[in-house]
């Protein structure tokens, strides 16, 4: 989010830095939910005592930053790596890989090419959803780093793992029968898998040792961007500015959710308890700085008061579709518009990127097709799948690159 200040200005960022922020809270309460359901499993206790366990060594992690984090992740990479080896094995013992289309399934009302482009769409998003935070686990490098080894090795990294564990969770869906898969969290799935036994516990300790590592990144990068949302002038008008704007999302969000998705009636109290939450959250890190150990024990509070509400895994499952959804819609043009960026801003707030991007997220829209929300294009040709990341990212990569051809405006 620092170098997204290249493309958007300093003032001009915090909109990318606050959502990035946000998307580090949910992130890190949703992970924490799936954890949490390992570690009651596991050890037999109630959710809340997991998940308090689980906050306080993930917040711990986050807490002491970045090489902290490094030598966890140096570990707990070759542990996972054996779990998923043997999840694997179990899981593909049972499976039915030729199993034919179910148009039963969950979003399988478009078809076969619709449940494939869905699938890829949500593939999509989960990496791009990594994009906000990829240097803030580089910045150490050496100078003289291969900046090509550096982008090949980050690239593979994210690209391997996320495709043999989509591979591994559809052959998972075929391997079990019934309808709970479709709202079956991590730790559900593996019960669903093995039942009990020492397959089970490997895959429940896997679960619980993916949480960590993955959330302490989430905790950590939800962090900085707080930081990087701050603003240095301490304009207390332009934080109120930027806490409304949010507000004002947040109800057009949990309206659309309301009158469109029958497990989202939420009651109006909860709306607006929301909104002045959101609103709130946002201009005390526009307005105020932290330093990150303050602004990680945020984020872990924050996000483990949201976690404390994830005790219904059908609920949870539902929610995270969503989640990744809306997470797509802004962190897909941002990519695209950072990719298109030469150079470096000389302006406060730069109107092209911006432009760019409130515009790859408008093109969006009539081809979302989700829950909370399904536009008229996706509405009329169901056998599209949600193709709107794609249409966002390629709107906002394009438009960015044709203004930047454009005069260049006078710096600020």
């Amino acid at each position: 989010m620092v170098l997204s200040r290249r493309a958007f200005g300093r003032d001009g960022n915090v909109g990318p830095a606050v959502l990035a922020f946000l998307a580090g809270v949910g992130w890190f309460a949703i992970d924490s939910v799936f954890g949490a359901q390992a570690l009651a499993a596991l050890a037999h206790v109630g959710y809340p005592l997991a998940l308090a366990v689980l906050l306080v060594a993930q917040i711990a992690l986050a807490v002491y930053g970045y090489n902290a984090i490094h030598a966890f992740e140096r570990y707990a990479g070759a542990v996972l790596a054996l779990g998923f080896i043997a999840i694997a094995i179990g899981t593909l013992a049972r499976a039915h890989l030729g199993a034919p289309f179910d148009p039963h399934a969950p979003v399988a009302g478009g078809g076969e090419l619709a449940g494939i482009v869905f699938s890829a769409a949500l593939a999509f998003s989960y990496a791009v959803g990594w994009g906000p935070a990829s240097s803030d686990y580089s910045r150490y490098l050496a100078q003289e780093s291969s900046p090509r080894a550096v982008s090949w090795w980050a690239a593979l990294g994210g690209f391997i793992p996320s495709t043999l564990l989509e591979l591994l969770g559809a052959a998972a869906v075929t391997a079990v029968r019934g309808p709970g898969i479709a709202v079956a969290t991590p730790a559900d799935t593996i019960v669903l898998l093995f039942g009990g036994g020492p397959l089970a516990t490997i895959g429940l300790l896997t679960v619980l040792i993916g949480t960590l590592s993955a959330n302490c990144l989430n905790l950590y990068s939800g962090a900085l961007s707080a930081l990087v949302a701050w603003d240095a002038r301490r304009r207390p008008a332009f934080a109120l500015a930027a806490g409304a704007a949010f507000a004002l999302l947040t109800v057009v969000l949990l309206l659309a959710a309301r009158a469109n998705d029958p497990t989202a009636r939420y009651a109006p109290w909860i709306v607006a308890v929301a909104a002045l939450a959101v609103g709130a959250l946002t201009t005390a890190v526009v307005r105020w700085t932290l330093v990150r150990w303050q602004s990680a024990l945020a984020v872990g509070i924050l996000g483990g008061a949201l976690a404390l509400a994830g005790s219904d895994p059908a609920s949870t499952a539902h929610l995270y579709t969503n989640f990744l959804s809306l997470l797509s819609t802004w962190a897909a043009p941002w990519a695209g518009v950072l990719l298109a960026t030469r150079g470096e801003t000389g302006r406060r707030t730069e109107t092209r990127a911006l432009l760019a991007w409130l515009a790859g997220i408008a093109a969006s829209l009539p081809f979302w097709q989700q829950s909370w929300f399904t536009g008229p294009l996706a509405a009329a040709h169901p056998q599209l799948g949600d193709v709107s990341y794609f249409v966002s990212f390629g709107v906002a990569y394009v438009l960015a690159t044709a203004l930047r051809r454009g005069p260049e405006p006078a710096a600020a």
